[in-house]
Order: C-alpha cells, then structure tokens, then sequence
C-alpha cells in the first residue's frame, strides 16, 4: 500500500513539474519569437539579386531561390549559406538579376514579407501542439471542483456524449495520429513520386551537358549523419538564349564521380526539371537510405498498423478475442 501511495505521489509530481517545464518553454519560445519579429520589422532592407537558382533536391522537383551576395561563399543551399534566399516561382518568374526587393533583416539574415508569415504561421502551429498538456492539465485539476465536474456531467447528458465519448476519443487519438503520420510523409513523398515518374516515363525529355560551378555538402547532425549533396550547375536549354542555375541534390557516388562538367536529362516544359543522366546501382542504394525514403515506408506501415487497432478492438469487445 505504501508502495501504491508512493507511486502516486512521485507520478503527480512529475506531472505537475512537466506542466511547469512546459509553460516556461512556451513562454520562454514566445519572448524569442516577439524579439524577432520586432527586429525583423525595425529593420526594413533592400538587397540586389545577384543570380537566379532553381534548387532541385535529390528526389523532389525543382524549388526556386534568389542569390543576393555579390561573392556568396557558396552556390548550394547548404543551412549556413543565408546568401540564397527561397522564393516562390511566381516570385522568382518576376523577378531579374539586378532587380532590387525589399524585405526584413533579423539574426543576420534576409526575409520577404512572405517568409515571416510562414514564421509566424509556424510558430502558432507548434504553440497549440505544445499548449496541449499544460491545457489538459488545468482541465484535470478543474475537473476536481465539483460544480464544475456536474456542470461537464449536465453538457455531457445532454449531448449524449457518454455513449459516443469512448467512439470520439478512439477517433480522435488513432485518426489524429494516422492522419498525421500520412500528412508529414505523403507531403514529401507525392513529391518525390511525382518527380519519380517524370524521371523514368516523362516523354518530353531532352539531353544536355551542364557545366559544374560548385560542389558541396549540407551536413545533417543526426546519428546516421544523412548528408546532403548539392552540386551547383550550368546549362543552356536548346531553343533558349539564356543560361539557367540549378543547384541539385545528387547521391553521394554522383557526386564523386564528376568534377568539371555533368550530363543531364531536363523537362523540355519546365527546364528546371534536372536529372542526372546515369544512374549505378550505388546511387540507388543511396536514394533508398535517404530519410525520405525510410521516413516514409515507416510511416505507411505504422498507418496500416495504427488504423487496424480500432477494428481488433471492436472485435476485442464483441466477440471477447481478435
């Protein structure tokens, strides 16, 4: 018994030191997102655009970036390179090289009006999710009060909520935890499928050789160290007057393998489409260790998984096994 009582004590505890825990991180994220929208907004800027980037990444389709140092330390978007700027492609049709946009400065680094709702809408997205528990605790400890326990008790009857509570919280939990799982994977991988298919069956396709400017790597801190690697080309589409930039995400071996110049595969309608023309068997291992790729198949099982629990337990329920 006092075993009993003692794991109840420590387990209210740590509940209670998790709320605190959690209350000054929001607080303490809240001081630091405010400081930064004031110095984004205190420091209204104009830059030049030095040169126009599509970044195709190792398995999705092209993105689109604008350069604004005149002699940026690099020409792949590594995270330590604050020199290219994303941008969307109705952004990045407009404008020209020499054109000058202005934006916020704010720790050392360029935004577009654009980019600070996308902080802004961020930040609110992560503060409900952390908000959470702290919320859910203070409704725990409401619920202690007893008029208020027998006013929950009153809405609850009357909106019959006792006999689809448990058929709410069931979807709820496991529908929220599926959706999420397949929200976060098939956001990155109906891109990667996508451009999947136009590198293997899109019939509009042209050859050329691109012109390497830079090679380089962004490096991932994780365990399994899944490093990025960029190399920064050059080439002229046939029928077209101009050059076009694009920093593209290759494998490993690929990017070993070449040094001056690369040949491409491009999309004649949407030349910043870029594949690599030849791919070895050591590239594909590597495209099939990428985070994307394991992310992915990872969350499609836990899916399956996860949406299979309601059914066994309902079976569970009615029949007394699964």
């Amino acid at each position: 018994m006092k075993n009993n009582k003692k794991g109840f004590i420590w387990s209210r505890l740590f509940a209670f030191l998790a709320f605190i825990f959690l209350l000054i991180t929001i607080y303490g994220n809240w001081l630091e997102h405010k400081e930064f929208m004031e110095e984004a907004n205190n420091n209204i800027v104009e830059v030049k655009v030095i040169r126009k980037f599509a970044v195709v990444n190792l398995l999705e389709g092209p993105e689109f970036s604008i350069q604004i140092e005149a002699i940026p330390e690099s020409h792949v978007p590594t995270k330590y390179n604050s020199s290219m700027i994303r941008v969307s492609q109705d952004f990045f049709e407009r404008a020209e090289v020499g054109d000058s946009i202005a934006g916020f400065e704010a720790d050392g680094e360029f935004y577009l009006e654009s980019h600070l709702k996308e902080e802004i809408h961020i930040f609110y997205i992560l503060l409900m999710i952390f908000s959470l528990y702290p919320a859910g605790y203070i409704l725990y400890w409401m619920m202690k009060i007893k008029p208020i326990r027998e006013g929950f008790g009153i809405i609850a009857k009357v909106l019959h909520l006792e006999k689809v509570g448990n058929f709410i919280i069931t979807f709820v939990i496991f529908g929220g935890i599926v959706a999420t799982l397949f929200y976060f994977s098939f956001t990155e991988g109906k891109d990667a499928l996508e451009n999947g298919y136009e590198r293997f069956f899109g019939d509009n396709h042209a050859e050329a050789n691109a012109l390497i400017l830079d090679k380089d790597v962004d490096l991932n801190s994780s365990l399994h160290g899944d490093h990025e690697y960029y190399i920064s080309l050059m080439y002229r589409p046939a029928n077209q007057d101009e050059s076009i930039f694009i920093a593209k995400g290759v494998p490993w071996p690929t990017y070993n393998r070449y040094t001056d110049s690369i040949p491409i595969i491009y999309n004649v309608d949407n030349p910043y489409q870029v594949f690599v023309k030849d791919i070895t068997f050591w590239d594909i291992v590597e495209i099939m260790m990428t985070d994307t790729v394991l992310i992915g198949t990872i969350a499609i099982i836990l899916g399956i998984l996860l949406s299979l629990i309601p059914y066994f337990l309902w079976r569970k329920k009615k029949y007394g096994h699964y």
